[in-house]
């Protein structure tokens, strides 16, 4: 089971990556049961933060989510999040809540990254894997992470976000700017972090 890119697509517009994802009904099967399984896998080998199950080519509304520590270090408004499986999500915008832009990538997208404009605060609601409802606000990047997600399950991609005027270009740019924007606490542990991953650290000239 491997991530597959909007790149590879030979027709994009009919790609799994663009599909709407079909409801999951429950108790789960032991086919979802194995995607979820090996969704996790993938996910704990990335370090986080989020996949969705088009992302790895089945048209399924299923994703997880999991931001370790490691993941907040490049965030000032991050809390880390244990692995946890979303299933037929929804979200909508918190009443009041403002749009605001951070940068995003996708494991699914390799040629661009950028600012995307998101909804702070959402009311979020799925089930997990029992069936039970959560029904919940959050905001901040869980709820970043969260729309990202439930975009995939969507169709949705980065690149249909991000708009003309948005700051966007390819991954090791987007990562510069990134960091220049850090506190310089925050610099240093992902200095560290790239480092131990053994990423060139990337100077703010």
């Amino acid at each position: 089971m491997n991530i597959i890119t909007i790149e590879q697509a030979v027709d994009k517009e009919t790609s799994v990556l663009k599909k709407i994802a079909e409801k999951i009904t429950f108790p789960l099967s032991q086919e979802d049961k194995y995607l979820i399984g090996k969704m996790e896998k993938i996910l704990y080998e990335l370090e986080g933060v989020g996949l969705a199950a088009p992302q790895v080519g089945v048209a399924k509304r299923i994703a997880l989510v999991y931001i370790p520590e490691s993941a907040s270090l490049l965030r000032e408004n991050a809390t880390v999040q244990p692995m946890h499986v979303i299933i037929n999500p929804e979200y909508w915008p918190n009443k009041d809540s403002v749009t605001k832009q951070d940068f995003e990538a996708c494991y699914s997208v390799d040629t661009v990254a950028g600012k995307v404009p998101r909804s702070y605060s959402i009311r979020v609601k799925y089930q997990n894997e029992e069936g039970a409802t959560i029904d919940k606000i959050v905001d901040g990047f869980y709820a970043r992470v969260l729309q990202h997600e439930i975009d995939h399950l969507n169709g949705i991609l980065i690149t249909d976000r991000l708009t003309p005027e948005c700051i966007q270009g390819n991954k090791k740019a987007m990562l510069k700017i990134r960091r220049q924007e850090l506190s310089e606490e925050k610099r240093q542990q992902l200095d560290g972090l790239l480092k131990q991953k053994g990423i060139e650290i990337l100077d703010d000239q």
